[in-house]
C-alpha cells in the first residue's frame, strides 16, 4: 500500500514536471528566435552601410541657398566659420539643432536659432509662399515654403485642419503638399 501512495504522489507531480519542461523548451525557442532576428538585423545593417560612400557630402546644407555654398563648406581642420559673427566651430555642429553661432548661421535647417534664415528648396515664387523664411518657422507644423521643405520632419499638428479646409484657405499644415509644380 505504501508503494501505491508513492506512485500516486509521483503521478500528481508528473503534470507539473511536464509543464515546467514545456516552459523551458518554449523559453529556449524564444531566445533562439530572438538571436536569429538580431543576427538578421545585423547582416541587413552591414549590407546597407557597405554601399554608403564614407567621403560623401551633400552639395547643399538643408536650408541654404546655392549662393551660400562657399560659406557652408568645411574650412581648415573641418571648421565652420559663422557668417556674420565669424566664430569658429566644428563643421559637424552645423544643423545639429543647437545654436552655436550668435548670428544663427550654423542652423539654417532647424529652428534652434530664432534669428536664422531658411531658404526653401524651391526658389519659385508661388502666390503667398516666400522663398526665404525665419528659422523659427522650420518644423513648426505650418507649411511656409511652396514645396514644404521647411517642414522636413513632417510632424502633424494635433489641431490639423482637414485637407479640404486647408485647400479653401490656401493655408497648409504638415505634411505639406508641393504647390510649386
Amino acid at each position: 500500500m505504501i508503494k501505491n501512495k508513492n506512485v500516486q504522489m509521483f503521478e500528481k507531480k508528473k503534470p507539473f514536471f511536464l509543464l515546467r519542461k514545456k516552459l523551458n523548451f518554449f523559453l529556449k525557442a524564444i531566445v533562439i528566435i530572438a538571436l536569429i532576428f538580431i543576427l538578421h538585423q545585423l547582416v541587413m545593417f552591414i549590407k546597407l552601410t557597405k554601399d554608403v560612400k564614407k567621403d560623401w557630402k551633400p552639395n547643399l546644407i538643408l536650408g541654404t541657398h546655392a549662393h551660400q555654398k562657399q560659406f557652408y563648406t568645411p574650412h581648415d581642420n573641418n571648421k565652420f566659420i559663422c557668417i556674420v559673427s565669424l566664430e569658429e566651430i566644428d563643421f559637424n555642429q552645423v544643423n545639429d539643432d543647437y545654436c552655436d553661432c550668435q548670428d544663427g548661421s550654423d542652423e539654417p535647417g532647424t529652428n534652434a536659432c530664432s534669428n536664422g534664415q531658411f531658404f526653401c528648396s524651391s526658389q519659385i515664387n508661388y502666390k503667398n509662399h516666400p522663398r526665404l523664411v525665419s528659422s523659427s518657422k522650420v518644423n513648426d507644423g505650418i507649411c511656409d515654403c511652396c514645396d514644404g521643405s521647411d517642414e522636413w520632419l513632417q510632424k502633424e499638428l494635433p489641431f490639423r485642419l482637414s485637407d479640404k479646409v486647408q485647400h479653401l484657405l490656401q493655408h497648409y499644415h504638415s505634411p505639406c503638399p508641393n504647390l510649386c509644380s
